[in-house]
């Protein structure tokens, strides 16, 4: 089997099978990152650089045409067996991602159980409800456009599959630019912000419940945008993508979903209720 798989990917000589640090790297500036927003600022910076250098040594071993898993190779053996290793870390770092952001809903309607005042939808809340909502039909409306792409490297139209993930990366970045526009109209104009300010303190707590839950999706939609434009580039690249290799598409689908998903539940929690 060894001299199978060696034999299979000698043909594409740099561009085989191979394994790397930097997703462990990425993953690591994660983790020191998130701890420093919770415990020490600092480190928030050590997670930064870190991510940073994890990024450029990704982007550098794939600048010299190294690919990681060209092919699907399932896990074996085991119930996983007809699941690729790169595709269970997706879901297995998806689950981890559902805890994170349950564990946020959670804290912030425990907050909201003890503020003194909240505000009531389309009454004294200063959220703009319109465009918001306007933003999530946008956000679902990307959704749709990531299948049709996966759909045409599966049957290997180019057209469709370049079409539909460009519409996906331009979405994505005009849900992220209206937040940043709505961050801007909150913050300066309507003064809520994520701590307490003289201007209007009873919102202090549903400032700080409000940009948490909104500011780590965006953070995450953020992150799923920079997914995308690597898959744009490489979508033009010739046969990077096939109906028997795109399972890049697929991972960064899966991710794509689930924060859509997660904007579902966020949307009436955060704006509506």
């Amino acid at each position: 089997m060894a001299d199978e798989h060696a034999a299979t990917h000698g043909e594409h000589g740099a561009a085989g099978h191979h394994g790397s640090i930097w997703p462990f790297v990425l993953a690591l500036a994660g983790g020191i990152g998130f701890a420093g927003v919770i415990t020490w600022f600092p480190l928030a910076l050590v997670g930064a650089a870190v991510l940073a250098a994890g990024l450029a040594g990704w982007l550098l071993e794939d600048a010299r045409g190294v690919r990681f898993g060209e092919v699907t190779y399932p896990t074996e053996p085991g119930i996983f067996k007809s699941v690729s290793i790169r595709k269970l870390g997706m879901w297995l770092f998806i689950v981890s991602e559902i805890f994170f952001f349950s564990a946020i809903i959670g804290n912030s309607l425990a907050l909201r159980t003890r503020a003194p005042f909240w505000p009531e939808p389309g009454v004294d809340s200063p959220l703009n409800i319109p465009l918001t909502a306007l933003n999530t039909f946008i956000l679902i409306t990307s959704s749709f456009t990531m299948v049709q792409a996966l759909k045409g490297i599966e049957k290997g139209n180019l057209r469709l599959f370049r079409g539909a993930l460009l519409a996906t990366l331009l979405l994505g970045i005009m849900f992220v630019s209206i937040q940043v526009y709505e961050y801007n109209k909150l913050f300066f104009e309507e003064h809520l912000t994520p701590w307490l300010n003289p201007v209007e303190p009873r919102l202090a707590t549903f400032g700080t419940t409000f940009y948490m839950q909104t500011g780590f999706h965006g953070a995450h939609v953020s992150g799923g945008v920079f997914g995308l434009a690597y898959l744009n580039y490489k979508a033009w690249k010739k046969d990077w993508f096939t109906p028997h290799n795109h399972e890049g598409v697929e991972l960064i689908g899966l991710y794509w979903h689930f924060v859509d998903i997660v904007w579902i539940f966020l949307f009436p929690i955060v704006y509506l209720i």
